[in-house]
């Protein structure tokens, strides 16, 4: 059976930390011709024409989160990932490629008034995860190598 290539997706993502060494993650549902379980994914999305990857996860965090942040704070990206998403119907799929920042913060409460009616319909939950707890959950975590960092580098 050959597959099919529908579309690649660039994100900017930002990996929020706080004090206790916990992970901001929405879990969210992927647009629904995808056909595959919810997974948990920083806050951040596409990346407009025009922006650079550091001004799409400035505004990506506002949006999401309320957050506003000089762009300076969140220095280079900790993880550009690629990969494939291969659909529920076993036919399709897409590639990504998400830019990932870190930034350590204190604790809040995400203001997600500014939700797009795609987040409205899409994000399921939002919550802080000890990384530990999101590792060992057996929740679907994206992108794909996002697991293995946290694992190297916040454990």
């Amino acid at each position: 059976m050959e597959r099919i290539h529908v579309k690649h997706r660039s994100t900017a993502r930002v990996l929020l930390i706080n004090p206790a060494n916990e992970v901001l993650m929405f879990k969210t549902h992927f647009d629904p011709e995808v056909e595959l379980p919810p997974r948990w994914l920083t806050p951040g999305g596409g990346i407009d024409a025009g922006e650079t990857e550091l001004q799409a996860a400035v505004r990506e965090l506002s949006e999401e989160t309320g957050m506003a942040i000089d762009p300076e704070a969140l220095g280079e990206p900790i993880l550009v990932a690629s990969g494939v998403w291969l659909w529920g119907d076993g036919i399709h799929s897409h590639t990504y490629t998400d830019t990932i920042y870190k930034l350590q913060i204190e604790t809040f409460n995400p203001d997600t008034s500014g939700f797009t009616q795609d987040e409205l319909r899409d994000v399921l939950e939002v919550r802080w995860w000890r990384i530990s707890d999101l590792l060992n959950s057996g929740e679907l975590v994206a992108p794909h190598e996002l697991p293995s960092w946290l694992e190297a580098n916040l454990q």
